[in-house]
């Protein structure tokens, strides 16, 4: 079984590789970083920072991309003032995994736009113990490859939904800007 998923492994990766170098086949990697937006009120604005690794078709239906990231959600100050005692709480930190459909829209010489529509998987941690629950994720994107450079800056807009077992734990919208290495 183990030798079974090595050899199939090591196909789709030779495929993946004479797909590549034919042209039929764009990859690239990434990072990006920018703003996440509440839309509950029990928390504020705070950071987003991330990786992905990109598989994009030659011509512009549908790619698809995994990525890594890390959302910082700040708590508003004094969530609690009674008798002169404030407790302000330090706001969470999630570590997202997920993978994304990129549907092509209009493209041009140099430019890509884009909508976006995933599934995540997000780890919460409560007291002590860690969970893994699952999201999804919709938006667009837009992006500039100057032509003959393997360079890209991509502008996203998106709403995130974190934890959806029993209706999501948490919803935002992110605003992120990036660079992606194309091979």
């Amino acid at each position: 079984m183990r030798i079974s998923l090595v050899i199939l492994s090591l196909s789709l990766l030779l495929a993946g590789a004479a797909t590549t170098h034919a042209g039929l086949l764009n990859i690239g990697v990434g990072v990006y970083g920018g703003m996440s937006m509440p839309i509950e009120t029990d928390t504020e604005m705070g950071s987003i920072v991330g990786a992905r690794v990109k598989m994009l078709p030659a011509i512009p239906l549908v790619g698809f991309e995994a990525y890594y990231v890390s959302v910082n959600q700040k708590s508003p100050r004094d969530l609690w003032d009674e008798q002169d005692l404030d407790i302000v709480f330090d706001g969470d930190t999630y570590s997202v995994f997920g993978a994304n459909l990129l549907i092509g829209g209009v493209s041009g010489p140099g430019l890509r736009t884009f909508g976006i529509a995933g599934v995540n998987f997000v780890e919460f941690e409560d007291h002590g113990a860690k969970e893994f629950k699952y999201g999804g994720e919709l938006g667009v994107g837009v992006e500039i490859v100057p032509p003959f450079i393997g360079l890209g800056i991509e502008g996203r807009a998106s709403v995130m939904l974190l934890g959806w077992d029993e209706g999501p734990d948490r919803k935002l919208t992110t605003v992120t800007v990036g660079v992606n290495y194309y091979f």
